[in-house]
């Protein structure tokens, strides 16, 4: 793969998937119509994919909301919660509400897998 700064890998459930060295190993982004951004080998390695089920939860958001009720709902609150990750010791970004709904979703989505890392990508046990 050359080594440009944002690589097309493939499709994931019909989402246009991208890999860049600038986005850190085991993080993501998810601009819906555009695509989901991960780091180098996530997808087309298939290094982690429970990453990119995530991701795709946040997918299923946009699908459900729209675009402007997704960005202002969902991806400006998450934007913040990854930012403070970066700025605060003790605080779990995959522990917002936004976070939590996109493993809700995915979750339910992909028929509730047994072997779901709830520990890295938390959902709500009630479902």
């Amino acid at each position: 793969m050359p080594n440009f700064v944002l690589n097309f890998v493939g499709y994931f459930e019909g989402v246009k998937i991208y890999e860049s060295k600038f986005i850190d190993h085991g993080h993501g982004i998810t601009l819906p119509n555009f695509g989901i951004f991960l780091s180098p080998e996530t997808f087309s390695k298939q290094k982690d994919l429970w990453l990119v089920k995530h991701e795709f939860g946040h997918i299923l958001q946009h699908r459900e909301l729209g675009f402007i009720k997704f960005y202002l709902k969902i991806g400006l609150p998450s934007l913040w919660s990854a930012i403070k990750q970066n700025l605060l010791e003790n605080y779990y970004h995959q522990n917002h509400a936004v976070e939590r709904e996109a493993n809700d979703k995915s979750f339910q989505y992909f028929d509730k897998p047994s072997d779901w890392p709830i520990a890295r990508f938390p959902i709500n046990m009630s479902k």
